[in-house]
């Protein structure tokens, strides 16, 4: 996300971009030689080395997070994102937009007790980070966005992990074509995540928080999609049921953790979402046939 959101403010020539970085090499656009472009290396745990450049800024866009199942988690996207913000100047200050996830919500874009009681290191950070940031001293200029499914990567941009992992495994395409699972889930490719991110940084926002996605659609549709696009002819499907697979698991002694015991008895993902087209911009990718045809076109990720 945070390439594409680099690819649409490089043309803003009134913005000087400030970007916090773990690899410059990284970047794959050209910036060596752009005016309005300053690189900083380094990752949150170091963020203390950058309290003169973050007094600086007006604007802040916080799409770093670490992934991982483990305490370090709650360090970086808690501790050290609170200890980034706490360094910028009150009076300078106009607007964060935050990066949180949709994981972490259920009905009514409502935050969920279950991804701070049973979520994974990196939905449980999250979790906690969002709590406490809503009673911040930053609270009054904070904006939240939650992406949903995101998509997005070409040669010019790093690939989702969704976009870099279905070329690789088609070949499941011809057993899963038989099978389908009760489940619905809004996605969003990254190109129109940025437009909004960047629309949010910019204008006065009606509310703190936002979730980002296209109108949901059904597994069930999903794999059909994918099986469409990709020409794997389908005949008869199979509905496969939360209690076949704890059975299942049973069966073959597969430990299921009470975090994807909880997604797998709560299968539909649906909120209240906002898109391009909310703000009057154009989405570049409204359809999930289009956001699959686009991973189709541009093909396997290349290997280095």
């Amino acid at each position: 996300m945070g390439s594409y959101v680099l690819d649409q403010l490089l043309h803003r020539q009134e913005c000087e971009l400030h970007l916090f970085v773990r690899d410059p090499q990284r970047i794959q656009q050209e910036i060596s030689n752009h005016p309005h472009v300053v690189v900083h290396v380094g990752n949150l745990d170091s963020i203390h080395l950058q309290k003169d450049i973050l007094f600086e800024m007006t604007h802040i866009m916080h799409i770093a997070t670490d992934w991982s199942d483990s305490d370090y988690a709650r360090k970086l996207n808690l501790d050290k994102t609170h200890d980034m913000f706490s360094y910028t100047d009150p009076k300078k200050l106009q607007k964060i937009i935050y990066f949180s996830t949709a994981s972490i919500l259920g009905p009514g874009n409502k935050a969920i007790k279950a991804a701070g009681d049973y979520g994974q290191g990196y939905v449980k950070s999250k979790y906690f980070a969002y709590q406490h940031l809503a009673e911040s001293p930053f609270k009054d200029v904070l904006v939240t966005v939650f992406p949903t499914l995101v998509l997005g990567g070409d040669d010019r941009h790093p690939f989702s992990h969704i976009n870099g992992g279905l070329h690789p495994h088609l070949s499941y395409l011809k057993w899963l074509r038989f099978l389908y699972v009760d489940g619905a889930f809004h996605f969003l490719h990254s190109y129109d995540i940025a437009q909004v991110a960047i629309h949010l940084l910019f204008n006065k926002t009606d509310a703190s928080e936002y979730v980002l996605g296209n109108p949901h659609i059904t597994a069930k549709d999903a794999i059909e999609t994918v099986c469409n696009v990709f020409d794997v002819p389908m005949r008869f499907r199979v509905k496969i049921t939360a209690r076949f697979v704890f059975a299942l698991a049973k069966l073959l002694r597969i430990v299921i953790g009470p975090w994807e015991r909880y997604c797998i008895t709560h299968p539909y993902m649906i909120y209240d979402t906002v898109r391009p087209d909310t703000f009057g911009l154009t989405t570049k990718f409204p359809t999930f046939r289009s956001v699959v045809q686009n991973i189709k076109d541009i093909g396997p990720r290349k290997t280095p």
